[in-house]
């Protein structure tokens, strides 16, 4: 009776840390101490050389990162205990990201919702798009308002803005970023919270507070330890070549086996 204790202890343990806390992932944690943060110009000149040296095509990025967005909110959310998902896109390629990962969470057990306010008229995205629905994602045309959010949903993802944004909010996209900072939900951001400096972070106190962040293939300067503070943090995007490494000095963590994200320690 005793060893079976202890067994069941050591099993509920382990499970813990993997779908409760998202404390640890694979038996690893990384130190945030030995990461090397990207600034704005850093960001987008390590995206064009991904696009130009090394023939990266945007939909293939694109694949990854979604994949790697779906996989760290599964950590930290899981279908189990927050099944109803509702991922937040924009126009550009955050918005990509977020289509992506919407399909991947149905794969993973999630009822999956979109909002897509102001959609890119482009092939890619209208691909995309129209997989969501026939993997049977919802496509909200209209949010409620945000404190009703809480009554149809478990956990938001916020696929609204990237590195690249320039306030003001447009209108259009204001009520999408209303119902992420006011919702009373779990947010989890791709790349860079909506709204935050790329580099200094918050720009005043609405800003949003997101419970997860999934950098994506480097963490840029807002996401370092003492500008997060309890935010959960995990790499994705587990695509840069060597010399890219090497050119920006990136210290970036070991993989754990062949997983898409690593956890960062808060």
């Amino acid at each position: 009776m005793l060893m079976f204790q202890i067994l069941t202890s050591a099993l509920l343990l382990r499970v813990s840390n993997v779908w409760g806390t998202g404390v640890m992932f694979s038996g690893k944690k990384c130190s945030s101490g030995r990461i090397r943060y990207l600034n704005q110009t850093e960001a987008a000149a390590l995206d064009e050389e991904l696009f130009n040296e090394y023939k990266f095509s945007v939909d293939q990025l694109m694949e990854l990162a979604g994949l790697s967005v779906a996989a760290a909110v599964a950590q930290c959310f899981p279908p189990y205990t927050h099944q109803k998902a509702l991922i937040v896109c924009g126009p550009g390629n955050n918005g990509g990201d977020g289509l992506v990962a919407a399909r991947h969470m149905t794969l993973f057990g999630y009822n999956v919702a979109i909002y897509y306010p102001k959609r890119t008229p482009k092939p890619l995205y209208e691909n995309l798009l129209e997989q969501c629905v026939k993997f049977g994602v919802e496509v909200v045309t209209k949010l409620p308002p945000p404190r009703d959010l809480k009554n149809k949903y478990n956990v938001m993802v916020d696929a609204l803005f990237g590195f690249s944004f320039k306030p003001p909010v447009r209108d259009e996209l204001k009520s999408a970023m209303d119902a992420l900072i006011d919702c009373g939900l779990p947010v989890c951001s791709v790349d860079i919270p909506s709204g935050w400096h790329v580099e200094s972070g918050p720009v005043n106190e609405r800003s949003l507070k997101p419970s997860l962040l999934i950098s994506l293939s480097a963490p840029k300067l807002c996401a370092r330890p003492n500008i997060l503070n309890d935010t959960k943090h995990f790499l994705g995007g587990r695509f840069l070549p060597p010399e890219i490494v090497k050119k920006y000095g990136l210290t970036l963590p070991d993989y754990p086996n062949q997983e898409q994200i690593v956890q960062l320690s808060c």
